[in-house]
């Protein structure tokens, strides 16, 4: 079929601003980085907010639907029998407000609890920092008195940090006269909590109406979807989108929940035994508990070398008690909360754990296992589509067992020890 003149010249012209586009936005790809970098930087900066209260929505969703499912809807139904409208209306909203006075209550209270004896542990430890410098003076004095080789290595590595420290005090006089450069830069960062709480406050905002319209964005993204894909790859799309959510929702909010009632336990077992900085140390016990597998070592080593430093003894208590705890939190609390939602194995998850690390840090620690979980789910589910078409749907615990498939048969070949 022919396009009229004016309809084949017009997709000529589309054509051709696309591909100039394209080799304009290449150009400034590889020869304008800065510039595109900090275009993009700003672009990102802007969405802060919004990235925030999709955040907040995204953890929030569970304890509202909840809410709304089980208490605030059928309440409203019977309220308003005749106007369904009005009474989903009137859920939502109410559940919304429920929703976040619930959290904002709960971070009240805990910071209540928490921030006091943070500050008294905080305290305690500036004022017994002396006292724990005096002892590990007197310590080292009389390790050297017992070993004049060393005394000597470390004399002649004093002598070198003396002569290091004499070119730094050089270089500050240097750097008093720009003394306001330093202002400067403490009002910079003045500024920037500022920006960041406005951009929390903006994303608390932005998540009332994420939670409020959630359904109609739903339908808006599927709308999309199926206009400018095929229907299979539409539903592709949706599928992965659904396992995606799955994995992600179960894990992060049940693990931020596993991480609480880890911090309270320790919390509580602390004080029992006495323990120093109890709530100094729970806290950052039960915000390291987020990070699997790793988390609670990564949390009780700095936390142990400072109960160290004031009670040598409680020390080994310590340990004890973060190993039953990580025990506890493995074994039995931490499968009942989180289930089976990841559905990788130990080896997996040490895997995902040390590459999102590598690659991305803190978040890649955090959020590399429910990544690397909805990759091994649809590298799974592609290799049993393939496997079925070919009539060799076996599972992997068949495969066990199998030493390999015959050439001509296709049929497995069992291991001798197994016929």
């Amino acid at each position: 079929m022919k396009l009229p003149w004016e309809k084949k010249y017009i997709c000529c012209g589309i054509v051709a601003f696309c591909v100039v586009a394209a080799g304009i936005a290449l150009y400034m790809l590889i020869h304008k980085w800065d510039a595109v970098g900090g275009v993009i930087s700003l672009i990102f900066k802007s969405l802060r907010p919004i990235t925030y209260g999709l955040l907040f929505a995204y953890i929030l969703n569970p304890l509202m639907r909840t809410i709304e499912k089980h208490l605030v809807s059928p309440a409203f139904e019977k309220m308003l029998k005749n106007n369904r409208a009005r009474a989903k209306s009137l859920s939502r909203a109410s559940s919304i407000f429920l929703t976040w006075g619930i959290t904002i209550t709960a971070l009240l209270i805990l910071a209540e609890l928490v921030l006091p004896e943070l500050y008294s542990s905080i305290e305690s430890l500036v004022i017994s920092l002396p006292g724990y410098a005096n002892h590990l003076i007197d310590l080292i004095g009389e390790l050297l008195n017992k070993n004049p080789d060393v005394q000597e290595f470390l004399m002649s590595s004093v002598k070198g940090f003396t002569t290091d420290i004499t070119d730094i005090a050089d270089k500050l006089k240097n750097i008093i006269p720009n003394i306001n450069t330093l202002i400067t830069g403490v009002s910079s960062s003045v500024m920037d909590i500022f920006r960041m709480l406005l951009n929390i406050l903006i994303g608390v905002i932005v998540s009332v109406y994420v939670l409020k319209d959630k359904e109609k964005l739903a339908a808006q993204s599927k709308r999309l979807l199926y206009s400018f894909f095929s229907v299979k790859k539409a539903n592709s799309v949706i599928a992965v989108t659904r396992l995606t959510n799955d994995k992600f929702g179960n894990f992060i909010t049940g693990k931020i929940f596993d991480s609480i009632i880890i911090g309270v336990l320790c919390f509580i077992i602390l004080t029992i035994f006495r323990i120093p900085y109890t709530a100094l140390v729970s806290v950052v016990v039960g915000v390291t508990n987020v990070i699997p597998f790793f988390g609670p070592f990564i949390g009780a080593i700095p936390s142990a070398l400072l109960i160290l430093l004031a009670e040598p003894i409680k020390c080994l208590t310590f340990v004890i008690i973060i190993i039953a705890l990580q025990q506890f939190d493995g074994n039995i609390l931490g499968p009942k909360i989180l289930g089976s939602s990841t559905g990788v194995s130990s080896f997996w998850v040490m895997f995902s754990i040390l590459v999102g690390s590598g690659l991305f840090g803190f978040w890649g620690m955090l959020c590399g296992v429910p990544v690397f979980a909805v990759v091994y789910a649809i590298v799974s589910e592609s290799c049993r589509c393939s496997l079925e078409e070919r009539g060799l749907d076996y599972s992997t615990e068949e495969f066990k067992s199998i030493d390999h498939l015959s050439d001509k048969t296709e049929k497995p070949i069992y291991y001798k020890d197994n016929n």
